[in-house]
């Protein structure tokens, strides 16, 4: 039984979605990354988006230079946009620049006013994916005044992400950070080549955590939690074993000053000191912990075509307080779950 279990030996693992940003913030939350996983997704919306491969080589360069480990790797999307290069984004994906494109729909998260509004602008991009076997990442929510935050989703997957299907049948797609019922469901009975990466924020946190009175800035993200059969259900896929549910944190650093004290939060939790320890505790609670090398290290490894990870890392039931920043002289970060008792933790890597 899982409370018999103390201590866990996994191939290290990967976070397929991941906010590392950029200057001061870059170097002082990369080390957190660095430290329990061995490859990364990092995000293209940056101040100004990565839509040319070279500049998708020099972040990931200056990634790799200041992570300062043989044995860390990071893969940057070209942030799909209506004004596309296509001779410069099909170089970058054949040669490896890009590791695929993502997908903002316009105005739906964090610096992604120079996303799209118009899917037909970016098929002809969606073709050279296609026919090179490289991923669609999806920020699946549909924008639109009429529509509540909390079915953002649903509206998604049944409008674009269908229009999408049809058009590209054999292109490879991730429903990043999923966050509901009805789109877990829909990863899950889909015959195409779609899966999903789940957050542990999603696993943890309803919209009562975050609506309860005054917005909790510290608990705000894109896409907003749910409710509680939202959470119920992406336990139960991740924990599963199921391949097509995978580890991405979303972890998304904001200075403080960008959280507290503004009517305009910016969308983002920051769960990287804690994630392997956190995404352990909600795999004992299920009394999966038989799975959490699958979801954390093999499934997302897999569905991209990549080898398997050949470290591991050690994880051992200690009692251990999460401190509530990550900060410097310059910059402070509020950590999820701040000040908290933690029940894992990772002891060697």
């Amino acid at each position: 039984m899982n409370e018999k279990i103390n201590k866990l030996s996994i191939i290290k693992p990967d976070d397929w979605h991941i906010h590392l940003r950029e200057n001061e913030v870059l170097n002082l939350v990369l080390p957190h990354t660095v430290k329990n996983f061995a490859r990364c997704i990092a995000m293209p919306n940056l101040n100004k988006p990565i839509i040319d491969y070279s500049a998708a080589k020099k972040y990931s360069d200056l990634i790799i230079k200041k992570a300062n480990s043989k044995n860390f790797r990071v893969f940057v999307p070209y942030y799909l946009n209506h004004n596309i290069d296509l001779k410069n984004f099909e170089i970058g994906i054949k040669q490896n620049y890009f590791f695929g494109a993502k997908l903002y729909p316009s105005n739906s998260t964090t610096n992604s006013k120079f996303g799209v509004n118009n899917l037909e602008k970016i098929y002809p991009a969606l073709e050279i994916l296609q026919e090179n076997n490289s991923p669609l990442l999806i920020h699946a929510e549909k924008v639109d005044e009429k529509i509540s935050i909390f079915d953002r989703e649903k509206y998604f997957i049944d409008n674009e992400l269908q229009e999408i299907l049809k058009r590209f049948q054999n292109l490879k797609i991730v429903i990043e950070h999923i966050s509901s019922e009805y789109g877990a469901q829909f990863v899950n009975d889909s015959s195409h080549p779609i899966a999903s990466t789940v957050t542990l924020h999603h696993m943890l946190l309803t919209k009562k955590d975050v609506f309860n009175g005054d917005t909790n800035p510290h608990h705000y993200c894109m896409p907003v939690v749910k409710n509680e059969k939202d959470l119920i259900a992406l336990r139960k896929f991740a924990c599963s074993g199921n391949k097509k549910f995978f580890l991405g944190t979303d972890s998304a650093p904001h200075d403080l000053k960008y959280k507290e004290g503004t009517n305009n939060i910016k969308a983002g939790i920051y769960t990287s000191p804690i994630a392997i320890e956190m995404y352990t505790s909600i795999f004992e609670e299920e009394n999966s912990l038989n799975n959490l090398e699958t979801f954390s290290s093999i499934n997302g490894a897999n569905f991209y075509d990549l080898p398997l990870n050949s470290h591991k890392i050690n994880i051992e039931k200690v009692n251990w307080i999460n401190p509530d920043f990550t900060e410097d002289s310059k910059i402070k970060i509020k950590n999820f779950m701040g000040g908290q008792k933690i029940k894992w933790k990772v002891v060697s890597n």
